[in-house]
């Protein structure tokens, strides 16, 4: 830690700016101030673990390679291990990137390495360091073993002896001399031990080390060291200096992605047109979903069966009406309650929102996802519900949708397009730790996220889009620029024709799209948008408060022109002509009496008003409330009316004893793990500098 916390003062602003940025975890409110507490959090095992998830593989090669080497060790020893020139560029670039996010650091003319110990705790297979296992052995021996590879004593303290007997150990030359003079069935045996991967085995759960070996030549030597469980293990140091020619791995090439010539402007017409076809058919879709709650599972999630429906209703295809659902409820767009799934009031602003804004909020939406639903049906699973999300399924396609997307980007110039057939094996190049994550599941979620990308406009005929290239760069104005040429402005009028349809070129604005919908029937939503008027459309436009003057007031404003065929006129005042002739009016149930008087008396009783009494015949009434609540309040009124059955027999009131169900706890919403607080790098970098 003091090593590090050493190096991080030698940094600028600008690097300790990059440092932080990179290694986000590190900022978690309240912010380090210092080196020294900055230092802890980077050495946290959980930061150096989520810091190797940046790391491509070969970066994640070399520095376990370094583990295995441990503190001081050089890139000469470094490139003789992954057998690459010292001056090697690949080599060269892996210790930049591993420096840039502090999991390795300048030390003792080389780097700091063994830190590392707890994500590689066998680095190529070879067992535990001399340190480790020298710490248990008393000053007696430490000093036998100091006599033998002739190091000075004096003065030097437990923890310096360790620590100039490791340095012996780590130089391969010393430890080569030393084995020559060993016995050749010694030499033998120990070229044997240093050649066998590690091999850690436990019993109920207690981890004992590798499996011991007696060899007290070597022993006397440090060649092999008691472990803490009482096994003789060879050093990882003494291993590594035995293994002749051995070479560790180190791929820097990545692997080959195939492109193809694609015509960029095509692309692009195909991305408006994919990201053009989802909004309409998320406006299809909860247009489905307002006529009533989606039943869920009780379970959770939706059913299958509740999914075709909606597709059925909607005019979509299953896999359409799958993607959206999520991207609705990843949005916050719908909500679910006890009565089931339906439109949140958030809707309404995100429906009054322009097209580019809204795709712009759904693409975002979409990072962030927690499901894959155009991912193939995984054979395991036990159901294909939609709304069914898994915390660690989220973390991981969160992670693989940007890692997708920015390598697509960076494998593909302008002009080129892939499929995404060996896309899964880059994307294990590029971030090994992250898609290890995704184990059996990451060809499925790859093909997924390639699909979803294609219809929301970010990919298009196996390139990236203009608009993908924006968002990762982190450009918020071009970014809006692309969308908004992708989907223009929403349009405010409507092409009426005479055939009584009604068509929209673009997207239409919220209020024209209120409007058709509820004066004529929607044919198409996607292109062009198109309805039909009809007499059951104006009928129902009518029902919900329209007068005839009002609709085809408000028909002519959204008229392109101002231009309304004599054709809808027509039907409009035809409908209006027969509306209402016929009433209907509600009632809850009737009061018969051979007394005409005193109906008259009741109908005219002040504290009866509430049943809207209206007399239908001189001996009945009609009350606008229950046959319950009207007996009620006959009686409250001091009558003594009878209660008959529909075929006129008296009804006998049997008391019934209720009981109240008990009420459920409701949770107190209080968030019960709150996400943590960043700080701005920046500001960070800022206060390190000027503590220093």
């Amino acid at each position: 830690m003091e090593s590090l916390a050493a190096y991080l003062r030698t940094l600028t602003q600008d690097q300790l700016t990059s440092l932080v940025a990179n290694r986000r975890d590190a900022t978690i409110e309240p912010a380090p101030k210092t080196a020294d507490q900055l230092a802890v959090r980077l050495l946290h095992p959980s930061s150096m673990v989520a810091a190797c998830a940046l790391l491509t593989l070969p970066q994640l090669q070399v520095g376990e390679a370094a583990a295995a080497l441990g503190d001081g060790c050089t890139t000469a020893r470094l490139a003789t291990l992954l057998d690459v020139p010292e001056g090697d560029a690949d080599l060269a670039e892996a210790l930049r990137r591993l420096t840039e996010l502090a999991l390795i650091w300048p030390y003792a003319d080389g780097f700091a390495a063994a830190h590392l110990s707890p994500i590689w705790p066998n680095p190529l297979d070879l067992g535990p360091g001399a340190a480790e296992l020298l710490v248990a052995r008393n000053m007696n021996e430490l000093r036998r073993l100091a006599k033998v590879y002739g190091i000075h004593v004096a003065g030097r303290g437990k923890d310096e002896l360790i620590v100039a007997l490791v340095g012996w150990l780590a130089r391969p030359e010393n430890v080569r001399r030393l084995v020559a003079q060993a016995p050749a069935d010694v030499q033998t045996r120990l070229a044997a031990l240093a050649a066998r991967p590690a091999q850690p085995f436990a019993v109920r759960g207690i981890m004992f080390g590798s499996a011991g070996v007696a060899l007290p030549w070597a022993a006397e030597r440090g060649l092999v060291i008691g472990s803490a469980w009482g096994i003789e293990e060879v050093p990882r140091e003494v291993a590594l200096a035995l293994r002749e020619g051995h070479v560790a791995a180190f791929d820097p090439r990545p692997p080959a992605m195939p492109t193809t010539p694609v015509e960029p402007k095509g692309a692009e017409r195909e991305a408006a047109a994919a990201a053009s076809e989802t909004l309409a058919a998320i406006t299809a879709i909860v247009g489905t979903m307002s006529g009533g709650p989606v039943p869920l599972l009780k379970t959770g999630g939706l059913g299958v069966r509740e999914l075709r429906r909606i597709a059925k209703s909607s005019g979509q295809d299953e896999d359409r009406t799958r993607l959206t659902i999520e991207l609705l409820g990843a949005g916050g767009l719908t909500e679910a309650s006890d009565a089931g799934l339906a439109p949140s009031v958030a809707y309404d602003d995100f429906a009054a929102a322009e097209p580019a804004d809204q795709l712009l909020d759904i693409v975002d939406h979409w990072l962030t996802m927690p499901a894959c639903p155009l991912a193939p049906a995984d054979s395991t699973a036990v159901s294909t519900r939609v709304l069914y999300w898994d915390e660690g399924e989220e973390m991981t396609l969160t992670g693989l949708r940007a890692l997708t997307l920015r390598t697509l980007a960076e494998v593909l110039p302008e002009g080129h397009a892939t499929d995404p057939d060996t896309l899964a094996d880059r994307l294990a190049w590029q971030s090994p730790v992250l898609t290890d994550q995704a184990d059996e599941d990451l060809q499925r979620y790859v093909t997924g996220i390639w699909r979803e990308a294609h219809r929301l406009g970010l990919l298009a005929h196996g390139t990236v889009t203009r608009l993908c290239r924006s968002l990762l760069a982190g450009d918020a104005e071009a970014t809006h620029r692309h969308a908004q040429a992708m989907l223009p402005r929403s349009r405010g009028t409507v092409l009426l024709q005479n055939d009584l349809t009604a068509v929209v070129t673009g997207i239409p604005s919220a209020n024209l799209l209120a409007l058709l919908d509820s004066a004529a029937t929607p044919e198409s939503r996607s292109g062009a948008w198109t309805w039909r008027f009809s007499p059951a459309s104006i009928r129902r436009a009518l029902d919900a408060g329209s007068t005839p003057a009002d609709l085809l007031a408000r028909v002519t404003e959204v008229a392109e022109g101002g231009s309304v065929p004599q054709t809808l006129t027509y039907l409009i005042n035809d409908v209006a002509r027969r509306y209402g002739r016929i009433q209907v009016r509600p009632a809850g149930c009737c009061l018969c009496s051979d007394d005409e008087t005193l109906l008259t008396e009741i109908l005219n009783t002040r504290s009866l008003q509430a049943l809207h009494l209206v007399r239908l015949t001189p001996t009945v009434l009609a009350s606008a409330k229950s046959q319950a609540e009207t007996l009620a309040a006959l009686r409250a009124a001091g009558h003594a009316p009878a209660d008959l059955r529909l075929d006129g027999s008296p009804a006998i009131e049997i008391p019934q004893r209720r009981r109240n169900d008990p009420s459920p706890t409701e949770p107190d919403g209080v968030d019960m793990f709150p996400l943590p607080r960043l700080s701005d790098p920046a500001d960070v970098a800022r206060t390190l500098l000027g503590n220093r």
